[in-house]
């Protein structure tokens, strides 16, 4: 029931909230889309006691989507290419595969947002909730969409400190590698949402970055990455590369 509930949400959107998730709704498409007939007596008092203790436990499967696992793997993926191709033993070339880093996710990970069929659906419960400022902080809803952030910070700080590792570079103190990974989700969620509205002012940015200055096109996720890392990096005195073995 909740995972349908979540499908209808996906295929027809939020509305004002998960309230146009009903009960009936939900029967309704399980037996049209599984062929499996329930009836309230089914489910309340068994499951629920009411339409509106579903509805909550739909809003926290939503809040709990969290697809930074599959991302920070496919941007691994593509950056293992990136370090194959760099040129490691000189710092000149050591930023220059963070630069090539940034073109990457600037785009691939931008993509994956806007293109996500669950981030539209996440955002919107994320919004109703912040919305209520009287909303306590032990909400099952807002504990959900805190535990999201949690596993988003926490595949992100692994991805890069996995990155850095490998280029000998290092966080300058007394930052640390989950502020990074939450100044980088929170510009990928800006840059997301503008991008629905305002693609032009987002994409197709034309920088002299390419061999011999050639223009290549950016994004401006991709632009604010970069300068976070500039930020954020610094060389690791006297390191060394060792052999890459993938």
């Amino acid at each position: 029931m909740v995972a349908t509930g979540v499908q209808m949400l996906i295929e027809g959107g939020l509305g004002s909230g998960a309230e146009r998730i009903t009960l009936r709704g939900a029967f309704e498409h399980l037996e049209k889309e599984r062929g499996i007939r329930l009836y309230y007596a089914s489910v309340l008092g068994r499951v629920w006691n009411s339409q509106q203790e579903f509805q909550r436990d739909v809003a926290v499967a939503v809040a709990s989507i969290d697809g930074s696992a599959s991302e920070s793997e496919a941007t691994i993926a593509g950056f293992l290419n990136i370090l194959r191709k760099s040129d490691r033993s000189t710092i000149e070339g050591r930023w220059r595969a963070i630069n090539r880093f940034c073109l990457y996710v600037g785009e691939a990970s931008l993509n994956d947002l806007v293109e996500s069929p669950t981030w539209p659906i996440w955002l919107g419960i994320w919004a109703v909730s912040s919305s209520n400022r009287n909303t306590p902080d032990n909400d099952l809803v807002r504990t959900a969409l805190a535990k999201s952030y949690q596993g988003l910070t926490a595949n992100y700080e692994f991805a890069f400190d996995w990155v850095i590792s490998l280029l000998g570079l290092r966080v300058k103190a007394p930052l640390t590698t989950a502020h990074l990974a939450t100044a980088i989700s929170a510009l990928a969620e800006g840059c997301g949402l503008r991008d629905a509205l305002q693609e032009s002012q987002v994409r197709g940015i034309k920088l002299p970055t390419g061999k011999n200055g050639r223009k290549e096109s950016w994004t401006i996720f991709g632009v604010g990455l970069e300068a976070l890392c500039h930020h954020f990096f610094e060389e690791i005195p006297d390191w060394e590369p060792s052999e890459l073995n993938f």
